[in-house]
């Protein structure tokens, strides 16, 4: 298959990439399909390691001695000492007013961080080390992610122990934002430090305003997706199941974090989209014949039959029923038409459906079915389509809404009173 369907795919689902914490690989967008609100905080956990981040603290790392103190001045009045430069007038009228005739007014030199570069590299530092906790704290102990926001986390909690990135924590307000000043400031400077820092909070202030070309630069440099390309593309197709049901019940989905366990891709409304799970509405089927005669052979190898579990599972959670059922083939176009894969798929859903209805009520579940493929050829679903028939889709139909109709389907059929658990 094509690296374009490949980045494609990857597009498709950047949403959804978002919150997939499991064993990963890097993967690459081009237009990366997200909602911007929705999506910003997750983002940011991004930008928390992402390239800016870890060039500063990196190069931080090695050289805290480029960060820059400033000099300032502040006034003292002591008896008879005088610490730094005297003023004249202010220690004779100062003498007037108290009557202490050796009070000496002065203005003593100090040396301080509260400065606009370091107000704006303190305040990066501040934020990436907030945010990359929050990252870690929601990781699952397999997430690949882990061991890059562990090193990031280790790297600034290192940095912040520094006596002079502490000493000017303290003397700055880090509850504001650093202002245009400061900004100018840091860009401008010699001192790689600054640039650094000024690049990375320009990186966070473009993804915060959903700069599509900054975004898509973070998430090349950060986004994990599931280590196959098949994988990706079951997702994509949930990832359009759930959308075309968002659509039609004109409700926004919620995502889920794909960690361990048997969590759910998204839910809208009482519908939750599970991959790669049976959900604990299955119930195992009798065996049939040739299931029982397979069961036969492997017990004589030492090893069990297996549990078979389809790509993906559409619930209505308020009746505790699975309401369609996807089977979903990856496989290189050049070398078929997808007939042999159309095949498999539907014999997979008849075997799945089996686990969540009875045989008279079978083509109730199929007929809200598909078999979703990485291209149908001329195997395209019969109109008018028979009911019981299990729909045939392929990508480009997912990305032109052509689920549409199906959702509105099935949301009829589900909602209406004649529909109720067997």
């Amino acid at each position: 298959m094509s690296e374009k369907l490949e980045t494609a795919i990857n597009d498709y689902i950047s949403q959804f990439l978002l919150a997939y914490f499991r064993s990963a690989v890097s993967v690459r967008v081009d237009q990366p399909s997200l909602d911007t609100e929705q999506d910003l905080d997750l983002l940011k956990l991004h930008w928390s390691i992402s390239e800016p981040v870890t060039a500063l603290v990196g190069y931080l790392r090695e050289h805290q001695h480029e960060i820059q103190a400033v000099l300032e001045t502040r006034r003292r009045e002591d008896d008879v000492r005088v610490r730094g430069r005297l003023d004249a007038r202010a220690t004779a009228l100062t003498r007037m007013v108290t009557g202490n005739t050796a009070l000496m007014v002065s203005h003593e030199p100090l040396r301080t961080y509260n400065s606009g570069p370091n107000h704006l590299l303190i305040w990066v530092l501040e934020q990436a080390w907030r945010l990359v906790l929050r990252f870690e704290d929601m990781l699952p102990p397999s997430a690949s992610y882990l061991q890059s926001v562990q090193s990031c986390a280790q790297s600034l909690e290192t940095i912040r122990r520094f006596d002079t990135v502490h000493q000017a924590a303290k003397q700055l307000n880090l509850t504001r934002r650093p202002g245009l000043h400061a900004i100018n400031e840091a860009s401008r400077s010699r001192r790689p430090i600054y640039y650094l820092a000024f690049r990375a909070y320009r990186s966070l202030q473009a993804i915060e305003r959903g700069d599509e070309a900054e975004i898509a630069r973070l998430l090349n440099s950060t986004l994990l997706g599931p280590l196959q390309i098949w994988q990706r593309f079951e997702l994509a197709v949930g990832v359009g199941l759930a959308r075309a049901l968002s659509k039609v019940r004109d409700e926004p989905l919620s995502l889920r974090f794909l960690g361990g366990g048997p969590t759910p891709l998204a839910q809208i409304g009482p519908y939750e989209v599970h991959w790669q799970t049976r959900t604990e509405v299955w119930n195992t089927p009798p065996p049939e014949p040739s299931e029982l005669a397979t069961s036969r052979l492997l017990e004589q190898y030492g090893l069990s039959l297996g549990a078979d579990r389809p790509d993906l599972v559409v619930l209505h959670r308020g009746q505790r029923k699975a309401v369609a059922v996807v089977e979903v083939k990856y496989f290189a176009t050049g070398e078929n038409n997808g007939s042999d894969a159309l095949r498999a798929a539907v014999a997979q859903l008849v075997r799945y459906a089996r686990g969540y209805r009875s045989m008279h009520d079978l083509p109730g579940l199929l007929d809200h079915s598909m078999a979703a493929m990485i291209a149908v050829g001329s195997n395209r679903t019969p109109s008018p389509r028979p009911y019981g028939l299990p729909r045939v889709v392929d990508f480009a139909d997912i990305k032109e809404l052509e689920l549409n109709d199906w959702a509105r389907q099935l949301i009829t059929a589900t909602e209406t009173p004649e529909f109720v658990p067997s």
